[in-house]
């Protein structure tokens, strides 16, 4: 299924102006897996405000929209989880640079998960199919602290 923008919003309980996925695909028949697009415009606020006059996607902008990747993947497996979703990145690799122009799409597998511990897998390409980025994340769930 297809989930635009503003879906993804409502499913993370954000506004719409603080999702950074364009959109993502996800299949209920492959229930550990979801697929995140996004087209990077070189008016996009990460560009300007990483390093002046060079116009590389930065990573911490990669990992804000992993991080919403897996929430969101998080929100649909189970709507009725309490808490907030937190993770560690165990390793990251770096393959490539995403530039203004280039989309980005993303692929989130869920491979493990034992006592409220998931690991998750992580590729990011470019429209022309290089490999920029590969990342292993655990994640939990933690009390809400309201």
């Amino acid at each position: 299924m297809n989930i635009p923008r503003k879906r993804i919003a409502e499913l993370l309980g954000l506004q719409e102006r603080h999702i950074i996925i364009d959109e993502a695909d996800y299949d209920p028949a492959f229930p550990d897996e979801i697929e995140l697009f996004k087209a990077l415009d070189e008016k996009d606020p990460d560009f300007s405000s990483h390093i002046a006059g060079c116009a590389i996607y930065p990573d911490y902008a990669v990992y804000k929209l992993i991080n919403q990747g897996i929430r969101l993947m998080i929100a649909i497996l189970y709507p009725d989880l309490k808490g907030i979703p937190v993770g560690m990145i165990e390793h990251t690799k770096f393959r490539g640079r995403l530039y203004p122009g280039d989309t980005i799409h993303a692929v989130i597998k869920k491979w493990q998960e034992r006592s409220m511990i998931a690991k998750f897998e992580v590729a990011i390409e470019d429209q022309r199919g290089k490999l920029a980025y590969e990342s292993t994340i655990y994640g939990t769930v933690v009390e809400n602290g309201k």
